[in-house]
């Protein structure tokens, strides 16, 4: 009885040690109270925000980084996880005999041995599922970035639009009256009237439009920095640089690009998983092996024995296994090639659209809207000189009016296609946004 008691107290000891369960339900009512409550560092007022200072308040409180980053610790903890032996097991038993001595007990255990490549194996893959997390952390970083100077681009472009569409508004307005009172007059056809009514509802049109497009793009900031749209909807926003510091050939950004993105690093690290995999089922043509420790009271009689446990392979010697992983490496051995494809095709995409926008922006500036203000000028002083009327000054200035709309919308494809060309080659025009992605992935990247 004493061997009993000795045996529950090593038991109770052992599970002292254990740790408990506690429950830890979700709260979605509460999370949308707290994210309509989140507000942004403190600034002086009138001044701007940078992309650099937005995408560092969008860090800590966007919900897409924030789930990224406990994704990743997930990986780590599981990386850790890993390093663990598989825990023995002890099967204990005991017998009543009608003879004296009446009892015989018996315990057994089985240790596995954890070394050799299926531990090997166990933990790299862990360590490599690690590795992806933080490159879909950095990759999330990344696209709130981008998304944040979407939304920076829009927002200005749309406050620009309502700025000059309320001038055509209110041009277009004054030749329309103008208009119908020459018509009423009987000055002018009943088209004319028509015709310039029809301008105004399309520039009336544009306003609201425009007006949306602010709206949308309010929401979108709010969205990126992971606050509500009233928070965002007041913030003064800093103008976007517009080139790359360290302008490079265009081969250079396709190569880097290609090796470099960390969409490419996680396809490189799936390859390395599948590879992993495979050594895995290699190993796995050769028997587990496992000690069995022994303890028997056989009525009396004290025995140790002592065995050896062989988990034996399939009877193909794990060929089929072998084979599908084989096939599986080299899927992902495409995967990868898909990978550096996308991210050339991207670089190549976005040159080309970017040059075609910046061509159209220029000529826009440079060349349409200036001709289309010179010849509203021309007609104003036309109208000083009595050599034309109103009515001929105002459509020239409604003309003027489009053509900075026009150059307007240049610059903003221009600007959205710059974007597209960072988005692509993954790097940034502002040093300052580089910095605050880099000291993130630091911080990240102390936890391993």
């Amino acid at each position: 009885m004493r061997r009993t008691g000795l045996s529950a107290a090593i038991l109770a000891l052992g599970l002292s040690g254990c740790a408990h369960y506690a429950p830890a339900p979700p709260h979605p009512a509460q999370f949308v109270a707290e994210l309509d409550a989140r507000r942004l560092e403190e600034k002086p007022l009138g001044a701007v925000w940078t992309t650099a200072e937005l995408l560092s308040e969008a860090i800590g409180r966007n919900p897409q980084i924030a789930e990224a980053h406990a994704k990743y610790l997930a990986a780590l903890a599981a990386a850790r996880a890993a390093k663990s032996p598989p825990g023995p097991s002890l099967t204990l038993t005991a017998e009543y005999a009608s003879e004296a001595p009446r009892w015989g007990y018996s315990g057994a255990g089985d240790i596995p041995l954890d070394f050799g490549t299926r531990r090997s194996v166990r933990v790299t893959t862990a360590q490599l599922q690690a590795l992806q997390a933080f490159y879909d952390y950095g990759e999330t970083i990344w696209s709130v970035r981008t998304d944040l100077e979407r939304a920076r681009s829009d927002l200005t472009a749309a406050q620009q639009e309502i700025t000059l569409a309320t001038v055509a508004v209110a041009v277009r307005g004054r030749r329309a009256s103008r208009i119908e009172d020459r018509v009423k007059a009987g000055q002018d056809a009943r088209p004319a009237l028509i015709l310039a009514r029809t301008e105004l509802s399309t520039a009336n049109g544009r306003l609201a439009a425009a007006n949306g497009r602010l709206k949308t793009a309010v929401d979108d900031l709010a969205k990126a920095l992971g606050v509500s749209p009233a928070v965002a909807r007041p913030l003064a926003l800093a103008p976007a640089p517009w080139g790359l510091t360290d302008m490079k050939p265009l081969p250079v950004w396709r190569r880097d690009a290609a090796t470099s993105r960390r969409d490419v690093l996680r396809a490189i690290a799936d390859y390395d998983l599948a590879e992993q995999a495979l050594r895995l089922e290699i190993a796995n043509q050769y028997p587990s092996v496992s000690l069995g420790p022994a303890y028997n009271y056989d009525h009396g009689v004290t025995k140790l024995p002592f065995g050896l446990s062989l988990a034996l392979p399939p009877w193909d010697l794990n060929r089929r296994a072998i084979a599908q992983a084989e096939a599986t490496r080299a899927a992902a051995g495409r995967s990868l090639e898909l990978a550096q494809a996308n991210a050339l095709a991207a670089v190549d995409a976005s040159t080309a659209a970017l040059s075609v926008a910046q061509t159209d922006f220029f000529r826009n500036r440079d060349r349409d809207a200036p001709l289309a203000r010179g010849a509203a000028n021309l007609a104003a002083r036309s109208l000083k000189a009595g050599e034309t009327d109103r009515v001929d000054e105002l459509a020239a200035e409604g003309a003027a009016a489009d053509a900075e709309l026009a150059a307007n919308d240049a610059r903003h494809v221009a600007t959205g296609a710059f974007v597209d060309f960072e988005d692509a080659i993954r790097r940034s025009s502002d040093a300052a946004e580089t910095a605050v992605i880099e000291k993130a992935m630091t911080e990240a990247g102390r936890a391993r």
